[in-house]
């Protein structure tokens, strides 16, 4: 039985118009229950104790009113009952699409949504950092909306807002940021009113590719430029770097592209940009550049990445960058962080969605507290109502106004499976060929059935293959543990071809539906984890010229396995030159010198580029190596054990057979992946093979094999066939 000495109140939660969910510090029992008083108006008032389970209790009251305050008391503990569940109900749900700022030259609309308000207040600035301000008081409208019109042009004023109610959450002095603002002013709380008919028109992209045909390239924006190899200099760290034409590293002789030259040498057909909204940041500082993932305002571009952050130049600049690579023909995607948000619960953490409806956008646990499933502090609930409508009207926004191509979801463990669907059926509406995945884990327990591997099948979506990334180069957390390229093939052979497969024996309904990688921004670049694994060593040194040697081959022999298996792959910027870390293994907040690339690497390992590059040429020439149907695959593919001797027996080596759904130039494909460091020599009963691509050599024209088939040393080998007279 709990002791009510030991026992306290942690939470009330209004659930509907008549019940309220009492979660105490410990377990209860109904006797603990019954000591319960409850307040309304500043008086006791009648209740029922509906159901005791574990640490909560359901009371039943008289009918609740979202406008005002209730009271929950246990002892010496008394705390108010926060409008939550109720705020679902459809009373309070809003169907339009004009929140945030309606701007025309006559006049400009502003909505909000505040249910449990009682008085909102639109204030209008000349400049984001004026004391001066011309404040309105708005009215409430259907569904929780307040509303305001003020005639006159507004354009390029700065707004606010604040909010008061009868909860203690409320701070009427408290300046507040619409979280609908397209052009927050850096950490002004203030945005600029903006007319979105001024910007340059999103140009689509001139590649028009099936999602199977993604070769995605993941970057950075300040990352990619912000060193001085980078062959930029006004634009070094900007959004304008990647619509600048013509970059090579400054100090080589040699022709070495750079920024968006390199995207396109290199051949991939897709750029994934890392965060982009307005996050927990300092505009510039050079060692405090942070990745985004801290999100503070989501439909606005961070200014740290412009020429001028003061006003609207970022969403001007963001947006030639993605004209600009449209124009080169590559997609573009976006890595977004719907899963939590910067913002707290208290004082001057609250800025934006805790203002305007406390608590309402953010998960409780099951026990009351405040969920923390991103282990970044909050959880955004993506399954209420206009929780769900905010994320589809963002992603909605940055695909008509921007032209993104598609979206890279952060924790998409985290993002409830139905908001999943209804985004991608509502964006395809927007743009046919919508791309979207994300990672299928979350960083903690969640309240909610978590949107894992397996969850996509079928739905239209894709997610991180993590098992694959792990049994190719070791698993991520231990930096020295090895996987199938540093064991000779002894450890995860099978996961490796599972892998090769698109893991359609495991969790994918098709190939497509599996992002394969092995490295990325998060944990250690592929060359760190490699010198760790191959010296053991836990701290990074530079790598003598045997561990480099050993570092390269095994670095190619990742990226062959990658690069011709079914399924989408990514490449982390700089990974094609065996970009380094210096083994740091978590560098959002590291700066410039550890996240800049060095271009000169490129020039240092153009070999490897190299590799890398006819790889992607061979990939995106011949769809035997994208097929995106389940039923094709199992006929096409065929594994061959049984030609490796009993010394190489980790070998992996397999066939695929053209057919006219599959539609390549070519009859027949054998792969070999070889593990070893000595050569292997395989002997097949089938003639007329030709050399396509063997170790490093990349064979443009034809190369009949003569005999055995002789594979280099940790390296993979694609041979052909055509018909005949071909």
């Amino acid at each position: 039985m709990a002791d009510c000495d030991k026992t306290g109140l942690l939470r009330a939660l209004i659930d509907d118009c008549r019940h309220i969910s009492v979660y105490f510090t410990t377990p209860i029992d109904c006797r603990i229950a019954e000591k319960i008083s409850f307040y309304s108006a500043g008086r006791l008032s009648n209740f029922t104790v509906k159901t005791v389970s574990d640490n909560r209790a359901i009371l039943h009251t008289e009918e609740l009113d979202v406008k005002k305050i209730y009271y929950v008391k246990f002892g010496s503990d008394k705390i108010e009952a926060i409008p939550y569940g109720i705020l679902d109900s459809d009373e309070f749900v809003y169907g339009g699409d004009d929140l945030g700022v309606t701007y025309s030259k006559d006049s400009s609309i502003f909505k909000v949504y505040a249910p449990t308000a009682n008085k909102v207040v639109l204030n209008i600035y000349d400049t984001p950092e004026s004391g001066d301000k011309k404040s309105y008081e708005l009215v409430e409208g259907p569904g929780g909306v307040w509303r305001g019109k003020i005639n006159g042009d507004l354009l390029g004023k700065f707004y606010s807002y604040n909010c008061g109610g009868a909860s203690a959450s409320f701070d009427i002095n408290r300046e507040l940021v619409d979280p609908y603002a397209k052009c927050v002013i850096r950490n002004s709380r203030r945005a600029m009113i903006i007319d979105e008919t001024r910007y340059p028109k999103a140009i689509e992209s001139k590649s028009n590719i099936n999602i199977n045909e993604h070769i995605i390239y993941e970057i950075h924006v300040r990352d990619v430029s912000i060193d001085q190899t980078s062959g930029t200099s006004l634009n070094s760290g900007l959004y304008k770097a990647l619509a600048e034409e013509g970059t090579r590293y400054a100090n080589s002789i040699q022709k070495i592209t750079t920024i968006t030259d390199h995207f396109k040498e290199l051949g991939v057909t897709t750029i994934q940009i890392m965060p982009l909204s307005e996050f927990d940041n300092n505009e510039s500082p050079e060692n405090g550049n942070w990745w985004g993932y801290m999100p503070n305002f989501f439909n606005t571009p961070y200014g740290g990445y412009s020429s001028n952050w003061r006003d609207d130049t970022k969403i001007f600049e963001l947006k030639e960058a993605i004209n600009s690579l449209h124009n080169s023909g590559f997609n573009v995607t976006l890595d977004v962080v719907y899963n939590h948000t910067a913002e707290g619960f208290i004082g001057e953490e609250v800025h934006s969605f805790n203002g305007f409806v406390p608590f309402y956008y953010y998960r409780f646990a099951h026990s009351g507290h405040i969920s923390n499933g991103s282990g970044c502090g909050n959880e955004f609930r993506s399954e209420a109502p206009m929780g769900r409508k905010f994320i589809l009207d963002s992603l909605r926004y940055w695909t008509r106004f921007y032209g993104f191509d598609g979206y890279r979801f952060d924790l998409m463990g985290l993002i409830d499976l139905d908001t999943i669907k209804i985004l991608i059926e509502e964006l395809a509406k927007i743009k046919k060929n919508i791309f979207i995945y994300g990672e299928p884990w979350t960083g903690g327990v969640t309240p909610i059935s978590p949107t894992y591997k397996g969850t996509q099948k079928n739905l239209g979506f894709s997610v991180f293959n993590d098992d694959f990334r792990d049994a190719i180069k070791g698993g991520v957390f231990n930096p020295i543990d090895k996987g199938y390229i540093q064991t000779k093939g002894q450890y995860y052979t099978d996961r490796v071809i599972q892998g090769i497969l698109g893991s359609i024996n495991s969790f994918s309904a098709r190939p497509q539906e599996s992002i394969n990688y092995v490295e990325i921004h998060d944990n250690n670049a592929l060359f760190d984890k490699l010198y760790f694994s191959i010296t053991e060593n836990r701290e990074y040194k530079e790598p003598d010229q045997a561990t480099l040697d050993e570092i390269t081959k095994y670095h190619k022999l990742a990226a062959f396995i990658l690069l011709t298996s079914q399924g989408i792959p990514i490449l982390h910027l700089g990974q094609d030159f065996m970009r380094t870390k210096f083994g740091v293994e978590n560098s959002y907040n590291s700066g410039d010198k550890i996240n800049k690339i060095d271009w000169s690497r490129k020039l240092k390992y153009f070999d490897v580029f190299s590799y890398y590059k006819n790889l992607i040429e061979l990939r995106k020439g011949h769809p035997i190596f994208r097929i995106d149907n389940e039923a094709d695959l199992r006929e096409a593919i065929e594994f061959h054990r049984e030609i490796f001797p009993c010394d190489v027996s980790h070998c992996i080596g397999y066939t695929l057979q053209n057919s006219p759904k599959i539609g390549d130039s070519f009859d027949k494909f054998f792969i070999v992946i070889n593990p070893y460091p000595k050569e292997v020599i395989i002997t097949l009963n089938e003639s007329g093979w030709r050399k396509l691509l063997v170790g490093d050599e990349y064979f443009l024209h034809k190369n009949i094999v003569k005999g055995d088939f002789v594979v280099p040393p940790l390296s993979g080998a694609v041979y052909y066939k055509q018909s005949k007279g071909d």
